[in-house]
């Protein structure tokens, strides 16, 4: 059976049976919205039909129609490769029935259009209005996502929070399917003590949501909200260091930390040596995130404007988008001397990386080899070869661009980012180009995160317009 079935309103310009595509989307469509709460939905993939190309696609979310950008590049769809989309659109949150149906129209060029059902949109009725909460002073929920941890790096992780010389906090497990033996683990090396709160998720979420998910289980009474990861060692003063700060009036905060090894030799004093970039305005973090969770604290009423997190992919990250909404609701600060051991091994999410001038260096080269780098895609046996990394420069940037469009999009609906002078920060459908070339000469301290990154998805998004046109080219060579 087809996972997004056709709909009335689907035609064949010729009169000939219906050809259907070969459809795949890049996240599945949401079933579910908070009521009363802007969500915004990053909606991608590509589609597939012999002989034929994608015109326009638009996301209808019952009246409301978003229209993507397309055609798109994509290595990854193994087909015509202009053939991908990406849009961004505004889901409903107050529907009087409850339910919305959903569904995605493809229009290609020889005349075919298809309206593929991507289901229905659950709206719950309003809540009723929340009670008064009277916060608990000083009182630090701290959020830790679990997944198959080492056990040794836990059991560190476990002393260290426990050694804390600030006292007042509770831990907020929240474990991702983790397997048995590991699961059993967590649960010994926190049974002895009650400031640990256990939960499991039944099915894997992702480091984003699972985050999430800890996030929804801090208590109201709380007072600030701390990020955790399962393999860390924290200093002794990390709390109370973090404390004074919001309690000076800062929405967020966050420290420097050291990098050390399992057995806790020294990598590096500082995490992103030379990389430490602007954090006092959401629309710097958007482009260059320099606030890591783990070196994090806020005020819980940060929760109010965060949650729920947008539906960004699989390249957003929980500390960037905090970071963001913290810097829109309020100030940044940075203590910079470090609070925590980042502890490298080969299971990180996102591991320590050398930084500095090569950043930019590495940039400018993909942008400058970005119409050859194009080129070698045309050819089936390089891409069959080097797929991986031509995934990376132009499928990558891509859907990394779409996550901080997302991003730009839900702070815009929450009234955390306003527009400049210069425009709207990362549009969805047009102007991306355009957009990371100002960013790139913009005045003013940036840092070097900033600048790499607008040049790294600039020479991404170069050359896939260029691999899209190189490709539409021998498409219609062909056909003649």
């Amino acid at each position: 059976m087809e996972r997004y079935p056709v709909l009335a309103g689907s035609r064949d310009a010729t009169g000939t049976p219906l050809l259907l595509s070969t459809l795949w989307l890049d996240q599945d469509p949401p079933e579910r919205v908070v009521f009363g709460r802007p969500v915004v939905w990053g909606f991608s993939g590509w589609a597939h039909r012999p002989n034929a190309r994608l015109s326009r696609v638009a996301l209808t979310v019952g009246d409301a129609v978003f229209l993507a950008r397309t055609p798109i590049a994509r290595i990854d769809a193994g087909h015509s490769m202009a053939c991908g989309f990406a849009g961004v659109a505004r889901l409903p949150n107050d529907a009087l029935d409850g339910r919305i149906a959903m569904a995605l129209t493809l229009d290609w060029d020889d005349g075919h259009r298809e309206v593929r059902s991507l289901g229905s949109l659950d709206i719950p009725k309003a809540p009723l209005p929340a009670p008064p909460v009277r916060r608990v002073e000083h009182l630090v929920a701290i959020c830790m996502a679990t997944y198959n941890p080492v056990p040794a790096l836990f059991r560190a992780q476990i002393a260290s929070l426990r050694a804390q010389t600030h006292e007042n906090w509770i831990c907020v497990i929240q474990d991702d399917g983790s397997s048995p033996e590991r699961w059993s683990e967590i649960v010994t090396a926190t049974a002895d003590d009650p400031r640990f709160q256990l939960a499991r998720n039944p099915v894997n979420l992702g480091f984003y949501r699972n985050f999430e998910r800890s996030l929804t289980r801090v208590p109201p009474e709380a007072a600030f909200v701390a990020f955790a990861d399962q393999d860390d060692v924290w200093h002794p003063e990390k709390l109370s260091a973090l404390i004074e700060p919001l309690n000076a009036g800062a929405m967020l905060a966050f420290s420097g930390m050291r990098v050390v090894r399992p057995d806790g030799t020294v990598l590096s004093e500082v995490f992103w040596p030379g990389r430490q970039g602007r954090y006092d305005h959401p629309r710097s973090l958007l482009t260059a995130n320099v606030v890591t969770g783990c070196s994090c604290m806020f005020r819980t009423e940060l929760l109010e404007w965060a949650l729920p997190f947008p539906l960004a992919g699989r390249y957003a990250y929980h500390d960037h988008w905090m970071a963001c909404c913290a810097a829109g609701a309020g100030t940044v600060a940075y203590l910079p001397r470090p609070l925590n051991d980042y502890v490298q091994h080969g299971g990180n999410t996102l591991g320590y990386r050398k930084a500095g001038g090569r950043l930019i260096a590495k940039a400018v080269t993909a942008l400058a080899l970005s119409p050859a780098v194009a080129l070698a895609a045309c050819l089936p046996p390089v891409r069959k070869r080097w797929g991986r990394i031509l995934s990376l420069l132009i499928d990558v940037a891509g859907a990394e661009y779409t996550m901080r469009a997302v991003f730009a999009e839900t702070l815009r609906q929450r009234g955390l980012l306003s527009e400049e002078e210069d425009g709207e920060a990362y549009p969805a459908c047009s102007g991306a180009k355009r957009f990371l070339l100002r960013a790139l000469l913009v005045r003013g301290r940036q840092g070097i995160a900033y600048r790499a990154t607008a040049l790294r998805l600039l020479a991404g998004l170069v050359t896939e317009r260029t691999l899209r046109w190189l490709t539409v080219t021998v498409n219609r060579v062909r056909t003649f």
